[in-house]
């Protein structure tokens, strides 16, 4: 806080009269009739102080004074002029001889020159005080928009800080001994340490285990001079100990004043979801290749093993059910991102039409099949329910029964039981048919069990072993 004479100073030629110095300055006119009216005022004052005066020409000097501090020189030498003139005229004999009464002269040589002296130096008082207000209003102005450029620049960078420390993204800089220089929290929490923890340390310190990898990349960049971008570096840190993780980084050079190159900036940003995304993604596609083609495969294996029995439009039904059983569990995979299909989801989405009662195990009801058998089982459900709805108890008032119970014999986990009632009378065929063959085929192949069909007279029973290989 600036003091009271300080204060004084500051608004020194704010005030009155400081404030009327050289008001006439640029008004030639203005200043000459001031200065004529203050001579008339001194002229009044001294013809009143009588004959003979204690002082005669005192009156005129604050005329002079006054009319140069209003305008200048020109008002200045008016007054003076005029002056002169009354105080030639003053110093008259009264007789009205034009003489000059005794000393006149004397007098008059002391106070031409004293007047110009006054005159003068109040001019040059007035011009160099002119002077020092405006050096200090411009000064002023000068010291407001520094003040405002400051508080500018104070609040970008400060803008600029916050952005730098908030960013979602790893900042930092490391000088040419690869000691943090800079760091930002989000890079500093990737590393495991705080802010000041970095500073002033080295980065191999911290994360030695991505020295192998970073450090010939940054002293690449501290001798080329090149921005390297796309930069993948996988390692540990402290933060996730054990755990490996992948960075895309850029490294830039940076240069100081002098021009020459004092560190290596980093931009950091965590791929580690995205490169996982990423190989789930190529191994998902390699999946979906190789499932696609070995559905092409059971296609033509079924068209291949199929007869025309029937008419034409009965083995059109017949394909087209099997491929709709295929296209079923395809969809269950593609639901589960080919990670398998839930059991419980296979079974009711293939016997639910069919109004199959179906009993399972609080044991099987999580299980989930791999994606390779699980098509494989699809087509087993599905040619049991078509039979059994053709020829079966499904054709008539019968019904089915499907049980599921965990199994601990030998290598299965599963036994699965088709148990069919109440239909038709059950005569065993003598040759076994397309669907019978697709049955043994699946599970014997498909899903590497064990199967055990049987045409009783109530009905077809079907035991499936499914070992524990078959379940993700």
């Amino acid at each position: 806080m600036q003091s009271g004479r300080q204060q004084g100073e500051v608004h020194l030629f704010g005030q009155w009269p400081f404030s009327q110095c050289h008001v006439f300055i640029a008004r030639p006119l203005p200043g000459v009739l001031s200065a004529i009216g203050l001579i008339a005022v001194a002229l009044a004052i001294r013809l009143a102080m009588g004959t003979p005066p204690p002082a005669p020409l005192l009156p005129f000097y604050p005329a002079i004074v006054i009319a140069t501090f209003l305008g200048g020189r020109i008002p200045g030498y008016t007054a003076a002029v005029l002056a002169w003139i009354c105080a030639g005229y003053l110093f008259l004999h009264p007789g009205g001889n034009f003489a000059l009464q005794s000393g006149a002269p004397v007098a008059l040589l002391v106070y031409v020159p004293s007047t110009i002296i006054v005159l003068e130096v109040v001019h040059s008082l007035c011009t160099s005080a002119m002077t020092l207000i405006a050096a200090k209003a411009h000064l002023e102005r000068e010291s407001r928009e520094q003040a405002e450029q400051k508080a500018h620049l104070l609040g970008v960078i400060d803008e600029l800080q916050a952005i730098y420390d908030e960013a979602p993204v790893g900042l930092g800089l490391v000088d040419a001994d690869f000691k943090f220089a800079r760091i930002n929290t989000a890079l500093a929490e990737m590393n495991g340490f705080t802010v000041d923890e970095h500073l002033g340390r080295s980065v191999w310190d911290l994360v030695p285990d991505l020295k192998s990898s970073a450090e010939p990349l940054l002293r690449e960049v501290l001798e080329s001079g090149e921005v390297l971008r796309g930069v993948e570096i996988t390692g540990e840190t402290p933060a996730r100990p054990g755990v490996k993780r992948t960075w895309s980084e850029v490294f830039y050079p940076v240069h100081g004043p002098d021009g020459f190159r004092r560190g290596v900036g980093i931009f950091c940003v965590e791929i580690t979801d995205l490169k996982q995304a990423r190989e789930r993604e190529d191994l998902l596609t390699r999946e979906v290749d190789h499932r696609a083609k070995n559905l092409l495969a059971v296609v033509q294996s079924i068209v291949q093993m199929m007869k025309a029995q029937g008419t034409v439009g009965e083995f059109k039904d017949a394909l087209i059910g099997r491929i709709a059983a295929i296209s079923r569990t395809h969809s269950h995979l593609s639901d589960n991102r080919w990670n398998g299909v839930p059991l419980q989801s296979l079974i009711e989405d293939e016997l639910n039409p069919y109004g199959i009662a179906i009993a399972l195990g609080p044991d099987t009801s999580g299980l989930v099949l791999k994606s390779s058998t699980a098509q494989a089982l699809g087509m087993v459900l599905h040619e049991l329910a078509t039979n059994s709805a053709k020829y079966g108890a499904l054709s008539t008032d019968g019904s089915v029964a499907l049980t599921c119970r965990a199994s601990e014999t030998d290598d299965a986990a599963l036994m699965m039981h088709w148990i069919e009632s109440g239909g038709p009378p059950v005569i065993e065929p003598r040759t076994r048919g397309f669907g019978s063959r697709l049955i043994e085929r699946s599970v014997t192949h498909g899903i590497g069990g064990k199967l055990d069909y049987q045409f009783r007279p109530d009905g077809v029973f079907c035991a499936i072993s499914i070992p524990r290989s078959a379940f993700g």
